[in-house]
């Protein structure tokens, strides 16, 4: 299970990171977290301030996924600077990106719908139709099946 940090903890952990006289490694051992998850939070909050610690709920466009990926390419970002650039929170989504882009192009990268899929809607049953719309030889079976129901 993933484990979430409130905002007020980050931000600990990223001014202990800010100080001189302690390393990245030995902030992240001393609180037991990864190393690479501290220094995201510390490149976040370089980038963004205080506002880079927080969480971030957003769709991308599969027009933004691809210029993300072609400036990391062209300009030679590593996917954590590409990250902190773009603020893009979601660790690993830029990895997810890239492969889905490798994997089919551009096209992969549009947003897969997500839950259940929708019932089918079936065609609405046709009204019965009036006696007067009814053939004459069907009048007369459903007559008789009447008369021989009632003699029975």
């Amino acid at each position: 299970m993933r484990k979430q940090y409130d905002e007020r903890f980050k931000l600990l952990i990223v001014q202990q990171c800010l100080r001189e006289d302690t390393s990245l490694r030995e902030v992240a051992r001393q609180h037991g977290l990864d190393e690479s998850r501290v220094r995201q939070w510390r490149d976040s909050y370089r980038q963004q301030g205080a506002l880079g610690l927080r969480r971030k709920y957003i769709h991308r466009s599969a027009a933004f996924k691809l210029m993300v990926l072609e400036r990391m390419w062209q300009d030679g970002l590593s996917r954590r600077q590409a990250s902190a650039l773009f603020d893009i929170r979601e660790q690993g989504a830029i990895g997810r990106w890239e492969k889905q882009y490798h994997s089919g192009g551009p096209s992969a990268l549009t947003p897969k719908r997500k839950g259940r899929r929708p019932m089918i809607n079936k065609p609405p049953s046709s009204p019965p139709t009036p006696d007067a719309e009814r053939p004459h030889e069907e009048l007369l079976r459903s007559w008789r099946i009447c008369v021989l129901r009632t003699l029975t």
